[in-house]
């Protein structure tokens, strides 16, 4: 971890999200990059490897999702969570919610239990298995998101029966992904969000019309 991750740093580089994050979240987010790059030496989680870089494409953007979907309680579900994004951010710095975390791969889920434990986070629930895999009384998400993972017309469809009544889904996507997933019908979206610093990728939340 470079000594110039200081508090100051994080909060110039989450500026552009519209996060100004206390001290206690930059000890979280430090303490999660320390632990990220500790198993990538030796597993497959991410393919960024500068902390300024992980703080702006991880943090920063996972960051601006919890804000668009200004979720304050309830449960949520992160399908695909990989290295725990968007999850675990929207947990950080909305404790009021519930998170299951959906990964298939048993690396990446240990790896998902050593952070929620370095980091302390209460009612974090991971759960091993693909989506399409996910136990049937897992349901009645408040939201549901997803980053990174493709397959969006597929997951759209299955998170119907998944999400509760007036839900949502975040998904965090490229611009032509997001003129398919438009087109789906059963389906209200809202105005797509332009991720802050990138030029073709957004935030789509939508809700099932059923």
């Amino acid at each position: 971890m470079p000594a110039d991750l200081t508090d100051d740093a994080i909060v110039d580089l989450l500026g552009p999200y519209g996060v100004v994050p206390p001290h206690a979240l930059c000890e979280s987010v430090r303490s999660y990059i320390s632990t990220l790059l500790l198993w990538n030496s030796k597993i497959a989680l991410t393919t960024v490897t500068n902390p300024v870089d992980i703080v702006r494409l991880h943090f920063g953007e996972s960051f601006f999702a919890a804000r668009a979907a200004s979720i304050t309680g309830g449960r949520v579900a992160d399908i695909g969570t990989g290295a725990g994004f968007p999850g675990i951010p929207i947990r950080m710095v909305t404790p009021g919610v519930g998170l299951t975390l959906v990964e298939p791969i048993a690396k990446k889920t240990a790896f998902l239990g050593e952070v929620v434990r370095k980091l302390g986070l209460s009612g974090v629930d991971i759960i091993r298995c693909r989506m399409e895999e996910l136990p049937p009384e897992q349901t009645g998400f408040d939201l549901m998101t997803a980053r990174a993972l493709g397959r969006y017309l597929k997951l759209a469809r299955w998170a119907e029966s998944r999400i509760s009544k007036g839900g949502e889904l975040l998904l965090m996507l490229g611009e032509a992904e997001v003129r398919d997933l438009v087109q789906l019908r059963g389906w209200n979206w809202r105005e797509p969000l332009r991720i802050p610093q990138s030029t073709a990728r957004f935030v789509l939340i939508g809700s099932p019309l059923v």
